[in-house]
C-alpha cells in the first residue's frame, strides 16, 4: 500500500508492506501509515437542515474521528436531522453518532428569526 503522509508539511511518500512502513521521515508518519492501513479514521464535516429561513442549513462536524467505513451511515443520519432550536457553536446536534461514541456538533451559531 502506498500513501502520502498528511501529518506534517513534508508529505513523505510511504509504503506499507506486511505491516512494515518505509519512506517515513518521522515516527508520526509511521503511526499514520499503520493506522491508515489497519483502521482508517476521519473527521467529517457536513451540513444539516434547519427550520429557519434565515439559515436553512447548519454546518456541523464530528467532534473527533470516526471509522471511515461509518461515514455513509453518518451521512444518512445527518440527512434525517432537522434543527428546530437555537444552537451555539459546539452544541451537540446528534450525540454518539452511529454508535461511534463521537458527537456531531454545530460549527456555527444558529439564531432563529
Amino acid at each position: 500500500m502506498e500513501l502520502v503522509c498528511i501529518v506534517c508539511p513534508r508529505s513523505c511518500r510511504l509504503t506499507v508492506t506486511d505491516g512494515k512502513v518505509s519512506g517515513n521521515g518521522c515516527k508520526r508518519g509511521e503511526a499514520f501509515a499503520v493506522s491508515e492501513s489497519t483502521r482508517p479514521m476521519r473527521t467529517v464535516c457536513t451540513t444539516v437542515a434547519t427550520a429557519f429561513a434565515s439559515m436553512p442549513v447548519l454546518p456541523v462536524k464530528t467532534a473527533g474521528e470516526i471509522p471511515r467505513d461509518k461515514i455513509g451511515e453518518l451521512m444518512k443520519a445527518a440527512d434525517a436531522v432537522l434543527v428546530t432550536e437555537k444552537l451555539k457553536r459546539g452544541d451537540v446536534v446528534l450525540p454518539d453518532v452511529v454508535g461511534t461514541g463521537v458527537d456531531l456538533v454545530a460549527t456555527a451559531t444558529l439564531y432563529s428569526e
